[in-house]
């Protein structure tokens, strides 16, 4: 499978370059934030069909995964709800308000609770923003617990849609316990979204 991790050259590419250089500054693992975006960017491209999102989306969970663990460079706190801030508040990373608002809900969701309505900023969404915000976290969840141990195990992401079920077919090159475990335990926005259990299929490569 041929990813493509780059988004088109131009003006698109050099605020992605922007976007890596500002994750680069503060997160404290720079190959986990890389691979979690492959992850992510191989589950968008997979489950097209199930998500119906297109590149100006995928382009927002492609910035999100680099920027999901910012939030470790400061001291205290949760590190998804202080990346949130943190991408708030910067105005050198260069979006627009809107996909900064995206960006940063992305980054709060990427782990523990999933959207609520009981939180303010996602209920003062539109409804169009509210689904798009679920569908992406839903995607960057499971790609983060698919590099649980940091050690950018997976190489490729296959997956196989059916009426009740996804299965994810993840080709590694080595055994991946906590990977698997992480990545099924944040599956649950996915399923809830999708209706489909998530299943995943490891596979050692040479």
């Amino acid at each position: 499978m041929q990813l493509n991790t780059q988004p088109e050259t131009g003006v698109m590419g050099d605020r992605f370059e922007m976007i890596r250089a500002f994750a680069a500054g503060y997160s404290p693992d720079k190959d986990h934030d890389e691979q979690v975006m492959k992850n992510a960017l191989m589950l968008f491209d997979e489950l097209t069909p199930l998500h119906g999102l297109l590149g100006e989306e995928r382009f927002l969970l492609q910035a999100a995964s680099l920027l999901h663990d910012i939030g470790w460079s400061q001291p205290g706190g949760a590190h998804n709800k202080t990346g949130a801030r943190m991408v708030r508040s910067d105005t050198s990373l260069p979006l627009k308000r809107d996909e900064r608002e995206i960006i940063a809900l992305l980054i709060r969701y990427h782990r523990r609770s999933p959207p609520s309505l009981r939180q303010r900023r996602f209920a003062e969404l539109n409804p169009g923003d509210r689904e798009l915000v679920q569908k992406l976290a839903s995607l960057l969840r499971i790609a983060d617990g698919l590099d649980r141990s940091h050690q950018s195990l997976v190489d490729t992401i296959t997956a196989t849609i059916g009426e009740d079920e996804v299965i994810l077919h993840c080709s590694a090159r080595s055994e991946g316990y906590l990977e698997c475990e992480y990545a099924l335990e944040r599956s649950d926005l996915f399923t809830t979204l999708f209706s489909r259990e998530v299943v995943i299929n490891w596979r050692i490569t040479p």
